[in-house]
């Protein structure tokens, strides 16, 4: 039976009850509050930790810019998430992305591995002599780690040249204690054909789509925190209670215990990190499994430029580990009112656990300026966001522990859901639709 709607309020405003109760209002969280609308129910409490919703998607517009805190695109086939998005931000811009990798004082087309042409003789030399060592034999065992995997799929010279340094600067993490299931979510290996195409500079290589993002679109006003804007008018009259940082479950008395005080619920929704939402809620039995849960920081800096030197390209893959950041992204190439009058540049760089952004900005504007892609006199501003979690690490025994702490917070009567909530390299996409699903658990008889 539904809980009675009218309900009191703690001193601080918070509910004391309600129907359902969802915690984190990011991307997933907001999507679950509207489709339980759409589904008829009415008493739905969002809670949510920082002092605003959305989560990672957020855009600054201080002076006069309209730049994302991180990048974002959005790219997919599924066809109701496409339409959710569209629906949400309004009109899009469509771009077939341009995607490069800096190398050697240069640049070369992205993806890597299918470009190898690009590079001077000796790297080609490198790439053909460990694929002729190789000889890309079948291996009928099974790889055990993304190490084994991309050895067996790239050979050692792209291994070593690029996929390794590169995933290792964003990872924080060997090839060698990562899985490999998400990789075909991100990238499309060319196979034998492909590689010989790539080192010998065939036309087969590059002729179909190489990524899942080949296509993308973005909204054409407010950046990518028009998406939450959308969904919060679509929720309506449901707001999320900011501030409220949860700090215990008890699914036994299904009451959630906040800094703004006690809440009791019908049904749960959790988006929160699934380390976090397991130590919440006391499952003893999955501490050992969470304690191998790791999570990238990511600190991004927005630049807003008079002038950038750096070719059309969308965004820029840096694997040389001697450059701070691992990842450059023409902001203005896609949103064009990101800066008015000039260029915007968003540069990414992946923290070590336990490390620290002091002096960052500082190292990161020399590296860009030594590289000759800025000119100090050009910089009219920079702001600087960290972002933790940003990435979930795709560990060797995820596909043991995630499913197993799933299952245990399922019992326990709580959905946890999205890319933190599952432990997944969810694109925006992935997580319009765990939104989605987590409602239907509720909704669905």
């Amino acid at each position: 039976m539904p809980m009675e709607k009218k309900v009191k309020k703690s001193l601080s405003g918070l509910p004391e009850r309600a129907e359902i109760v969802i915690l984190g209002a990011g991307l997933t969280g907001l999507i679950a509050a509207r489709e339980l609308l759409l589904a008829g129910r009415r008493d739905i409490l969002l809670l949510e930790r920082e002092a605003g919703p959305g989560g990672l998607l957020k855009t600054n517009r201080s002076a006069g810019v309209t730049i994302d805190e991180l990048p974002h695109v959005f790219f997919t086939k599924d066809k109701r998430a496409s339409a959710i998005f569209r629906k949400m931000t309004g009109p899009v811009h469509s771009y077939r992305h341009r995607l490069g990798v800096m190398w050697k004082g240069g640049y070369v087309d992205f993806p890597f591995q299918d470009n190898i042409s690009q590079l001077g003789l000796e790297d080609r030399k490198v790439v053909l002599r460990s694929l002729l060592e190789r000889r890309l034999e079948e291996n009928s065992a099974r790889p055990g780690n993304l190490e084994e995997y991309s050895l067996r799929e790239l050979g050692g010279g792209i291994v070593d040249l690029f996929f390794r340094p590169y995933n290792e600067k964003l990872w924080r993490t060997p090839l060698s204690g990562m899985d490999y299931a998400w990789l075909s979510s991100k990238i499309r290996l060319p196979g034998a054909a492909g590689l010989a195409d790539s080192i010998l500079g065939g036309t087969r290589a590059g002729k179909e789509d190489v990524a899942p993002h080949a296509e993308f679109i973005y909204p054409r006003q407010g950046g990518i925190a028009s998406l939450v804007e959308g969904l919060l008018r679509a929720i309506r009259p449901v707001s999320p209670f900011c501030g409220a940082e949860v700090l215990k479950i008890d699914a036994g008395r299904k009451v959630v215990h906040t800094g703004r005080g006690a809440v009791r619920y019908g049904r749960l929704i959790s988006t929160l990190p699934l380390d976090r939402a397991v130590r919440l809620a006391g499952l003893k039995d999955c501490y050992k499994a969470v304690s191998r849960l790791r999570a990238t920081r990511v600190v991004c800096l927005q630049y807003a430029l008079s002038a950038v030197n750096l070719p059309p390209y969308h965004w820029i893959y840096v694997p040389d580990p001697a450059v701070p950041f691992y990842r450059l992204t023409r902001a203005d190439l896609i949103n064009p009112r990101a800066v008015p009058g000039g260029k915007a540049l968003l540069v990414e760089c992946s923290i070590p656990e336990g490390g620290s952004a002091a002096g960052l900005e500082k190292r990161v504007t020399a590296s860009l300026a030594g590289l000759g892609i800025v000119k100090k006199k050009d910089i009219r501003k920079v702001w600087l966001s960290s972002h933790y979690p940003a990435y979930p690490v795709p560990h060797t025994r995820r596909s043991e522990d995630v499913p197993f702490c799933l299952r245990r917070l399922s019992a326990s009567g709580i959905i946890s859901a999205g890319r933190f909530g599952e432990w997944s390299i969810y694109n925006m996409d992935h997580s319009i639709e765990a939104g989605i699903s987590a409602a239907g658990k509720i909704t669905l008889p």
